[in-house]
């Protein structure tokens, strides 16, 4: 029995993918929008690192980036997390939106851009052990190390 493989999947992780980053650009601009605190913890702390994550999660598994299997593609894909994550919180700056800029929101956004390239990137590796070396589902192709 073959594990999950994201390669077979693409067409939906995609449509999931883009679907998640409308909803996620809507949820952070929409103005008023509030976690309550419990005991003095800042729970949309724990919010912005999962939503952060869930997207740079779905983005390396949508295959826009490439193969994040290989540690050159989890290095952009982190990248990319990260700088939409500091895109998404400085644009809550602009005038109008009634939003504001939180480093701690930042700091958040990052951690969880950078935890979900990197579950991303496990969950490609651990997927790919089951697949064999150029069958369909084989999204890049294999070659011998020089020797």
């Amino acid at each position: 029995m073959s594990r999950w493989d994201p390669a077979r999947h693409r067409r939906p992780l995609r449509i999931a993918f883009v679907a998640y980053a409308i909803v996620l650009f809507i949820a952070t601009h929409k103005p008023g929008v509030a976690v309550p605190l419990a005991a003095g913890i800042r729970l949309d702390l724990l919010v912005h690192v999962a939503a952060f994550g869930l997207w740079t999660l779905l983005l390396g598994l949508s295959g826009f980036i490439g193969p994040v299997r290989r540690v050159r593609a989890l290095g952009v894909l982190a990248v990319v997390g990260v700088l939409y994550a500091w895109v998404d919180e400085a644009t809550q700056a602009i005038p109008g939106l009634n939003r504001v800029f939180d480093l701690s929101d930042l700091v958040a956004n990052t951690v969880g851009a950078v935890a979900g390239a990197v579950a991303a990137h496990a969950l490609a590796r651990i997927t790919a052990a089951d697949v064999q070396p150029g069958s369909d589902s084989d999204p890049e192709p294999h070659s011998e190390p020089a020797g």
